[in-house]
């Protein structure tokens, strides 16, 4: 997978065999250049030749990425096969993972009243709660990769952040003006000092576990989402 000037993906075949090896982290093709250059060359970087190796690259939709380089190493995925931690980031990225899906009350584009708890959750589906799970393959190998939500942090904008039991109990009027308990499963503040616009923040952590070509991984991204809240206080109107 490749990217072009404007951001957009595209496929590409992992191997060509007049530009190399394609390595998914520079969305570039490296060939080894052979003859090296010579020893006085500054593609060399100051390194002599037999330290290292120059390739040539060259980077669909990028044309000014490319060009000669030195490598101390091969450039990731160059020879033996596909790049595995490639192939398992682009499988996350078939996932379209989200933040949270933030339920609230008071509910979107009402008001909440100053010292009254506010409770929060996360509406459950694949790509906001998980599990979810997709695969890539380059040169014949597939890595498939399953993602889950290893963590929720709330910020409430107010200086209030906390991680709660994922992925929360919505609201019930049943619970009347009764806090969110985080024993009960549930998440939320006890409530805001100051009427105001405040930004309820979710900040999801997902944990990701790959597997193919023989090997397994894990690696974590994180997903963020906001939900706006408006707090006023209680007037009393005398008689």
């Amino acid at each position: 997978m490749a990217r072009d000037g404007s951001g957009g993906r595209f496929e590409v075949p992992c191997h060509d065999e007049e530009s190399g090896w394609f390595d998914a982290s520079s969305s570039c093709y490296w060939r080894l250049l052979e003859p090296p250059p010579a020893a006085d060359d500054p593609v060399w970087a100051g390194h002599a030749p037999g330290d290292g190796a120059v390739y040539n690259g060259q980077c669909p939709g990028q044309p000014l990425m490319g060009g000669l380089r030195w490598f101390q190493n091969p450039p990731p995925g160059y020879g033996s096969g596909p790049n595995l931690e490639a192939l398992a980031e682009e499988a996350v990225t078939k996932m379209r993972l989200l933040g949270a899906d933030i339920g609230i009350a008071p509910r979107r584009g009402g008001t909440g009243t100053v010292g009254v708890p506010v409770w929060v959750w996360n509406a459950p589906s694949p790509r906001t709660t998980g599990p979810t799970s997709a695969s890539a393959t380059a040169l014949g190998v597939t890595v498939t990769a399953t993602a889950t939500v290893r963590d929720v942090v709330w910020n409430f904008g107010n200086g209030t952040a906390l991680s709660c039991p994922f992925p929360g109990t919505p609201y019930s009027p049943a619970a009347g003006l009764t806090p969110p308990s985080r024993a009960n499963g549930q998440c939320g503040t006890t409530g805001y000092s100051r009427p105001g616009d405040y930004a309820v923040t979710a900040t999801t952590t997902w944990a990701v576990h790959w597997a193919g070509g023989g090997q397994q991984g894990g690696l974590t991204t994180t997903r963020s989402s906001q939900a706006p809240v408006t707090i006023a206080e209680l007037q009393v109107v005398g008689r």
